[in-house]
This record gives structure tokens, sequence and C-alpha cells, in this order.
């Protein structure tokens, strides 16, 4: 009887933590798709660069900066998907990490691994499965900038989300 009790308990507890965990998940999602969308490149540079390449399909320049502002960041009114999310506690606070995954403005799939601090949903870093932009206008500084991000955001992961 002993044993039937605590086996009743267990199933009980389980799934209430797990719905708790889950809300804290649902309630994450919208603030990592608005940092996201605040950080995007306009769509506006997007269609400005695949006008100028299907006027001329041969210069190397525009279609380069094309791929750079249409293949860098999240199109939000394409489907998406949250995966890996889980609840990492550092120093007494909790850490969300998870990725959010869709298409570019060309239809490319890509991910954004994201680290969140708890309670205020605040977006510490984002790191993007890749960042064509950065190396569009072939700017040394744009490029190192790029670089200090991964790392940044690689320490980071590994302090708060391992």
């Amino acid at each position: 009887m002993r044993i039937f009790l605590t086996a009743l308990i267990l199933f009980a507890i389980v799934p209430l933590s797990y719905g708790q965990e889950n809300l804290q998940y649902e309630n994450i999602k919208p603030y990592v798709i608005g940092f996201l969308e605040k950080v995007a490149s306009s769509s506006e540079s997007c269609s400005l660069f695949k006008d100028l390449v299907a006027k001329d399909i041969s210069n190397e320049r525009n279609k380069k900066m094309m791929l750079g502002f249409c293949d860098s960041d999240i199109d939000f009114s394409k489907p998406i998907s949250f995966s890996q999310i889980s609840t990492h506690r550092f120093e007494g606070a909790d850490y969300v990490c998870g990725i959010i995954s869709g298409r570019t403005k060309i239809n490319r799939k890509i991910g954004v691994r994201f680290i969140s601090s708890e309670r205020y949903h605040l977006i510490l870093n984002v790191k993007y499965s890749r960042r064509p932009i950065a190396y569009t206008i072939d700017d040394r500084f744009l490029v190192d900038e790029y670089r200090l991000q991964i790392r940044s955001f690689n320490e980071m992961n590994e302090k708060y989300c391992q």
C-alpha cells in the first residue's frame, strides 16, 4: 500500500511541474520573437536588393547584398518552431535556453539559439545558425564584431545553459 501511495503522489507531482515548465516556455516565446524582430534587417532592404538583382543578375555585389539582407533573419510571416528549450539555474537565478527555427525571406532554413534571464524574460544573447549580413560589405570590423558576438554567446551558453 505504501508503494502504491508513493507512486500515486509521484504521478500527481510530475505533471504539475511539467505543466509549470511548459507555461514558462510559452511565456518566453513572444519575448524571443519580439527581440528578434527588433534586431532584424528591414524587409524594405531585402525587397530593394531583390529588385536590383532582378534587373541585373550579373551584378555580384547586389547578389551578395541581397543575400545579406534577405537570408540573415527569420521571416516571421512564415511558420516558426521552438525546440530544445530548457531551464537552468545559476547563482540563484533561472535562465531559459533554446532554439527558434524558421525560414528566411528567401525561404532558406535558419535557426537562432537564445538565452533568457527569467522572471523578466530578458533576452541576454542570441546566436544565429548563419549570418551572411556580417560578410556582405567586406568590412573586417563587421566580421570581427560577429565573431565576438559568437564568442560572447558561447561563453554565456557554457555558464548559464549547461
